[in-house]
């Protein structure tokens, strides 16, 4: 996606599968007034960093690495709000960047790290972010293969659909699953936001592959790859039962 544009609003689909993607494309094409080409193939790796104790989690903050080919940057932020609503209004929101080297340690930012630690915990008086610093490790890795197409219409309506094919790993547990995600991104003015509803609409009435979700990427890695219980064999029920019944 180009970095110049403005992105207004976006929409997210969970994929069943990759042949999806032709049938959103076949789609579009049937809505005959839109114009589609090929942008670009890209690959991204998205590094959040936490505590083992997930003490960023639970403080609503994210930190994380984004490299896109030799672009990477340092974030960190505010946790995106799970809603349904179009516009949210975050009054305390905030995040903080900065431009490192694709093989930078976060620890080499230390500055950043404290300082925007500082602004976070604001209110905390107790708070100190040396003792964070030395806690923290890498939580999840997202690995994104990224195929995007631009669209646009004779009213204006200028879109991006990035078909996302993600790995996610959990380093906490080691679990590692694969899913398909499909972001529609919408560049125009707010003048064609009566189409780009339109174009939602009609994606999630012919589409049942597509699954909406108001998640975030990091959302969608920690519920798929949270640890799942194990399953109860007969033997162990069976078992279950014997000292139970040794008990009574």
């Amino acid at each position: 996606m180009r970095s110049l544009d403005i992105i207004r609003q976006k929409r997210r689909f969970e994929m069943f599968s990759e042949k999806t993607k032709e049938k959103v494309l076949e789609l579009n094409s049937f809505f005959g007034k839109y114009n589609m080409h090929f942008e670009e193939k890209i690959k991204k790796v998205f590094t959040y960093y936490d505590t083992p104790n997930c003490d960023l989690q639970k403080s609503n903050i994210v930190l994380y690495k984004t490299q896109i080919g030799k672009f990477t940057e340092l974030n960190m932020a505010t946790e995106k709000i799970n809603t349904t609503f179009r516009y949210t209004i975050r009054t305390n929101y905030k995040h903080f960047t900065k431009l490192i080297k694709p093989h930078d340690k976060i620890l080499k930012h230390k500055d950043f790290l404290i300082d925007n630690f500082k602004a976070m915990f604001m209110s905390s008086l107790n708070f100190d972010p040396e003792f964070l610093l030395q806690k923290l490790q890498v939580a999840y890795v997202i690995e994104t293969t990224s195929v995007e197409y631009r669209s646009a219409n004779v009213t204006g309506l200028k879109i991006t659909y990035s078909f996302d094919k993600d790995t996610y790993t959990n380093m906490f547990n080691n679990q590692k699953v694969s899913a398909n995600v499909l972001t529609i991104y919408q560049h125009s003015s707010p003048k064609t936001d009566e189409d780009f509803d339109d174009l939602i609409s009609k994606l999630t009435r012919y589409l049942k592959e597509l699954t909406p979700t108001t998640e975030t990427k990091i959302m969608i890695a920690r519920r798929m790859t949270a640890t799942k219980a194990e399953p109860i064999t007969k033997e162990k029920l069976d078992a279950m039962k014997k000292k139970i019944k040794k008990k009574k």
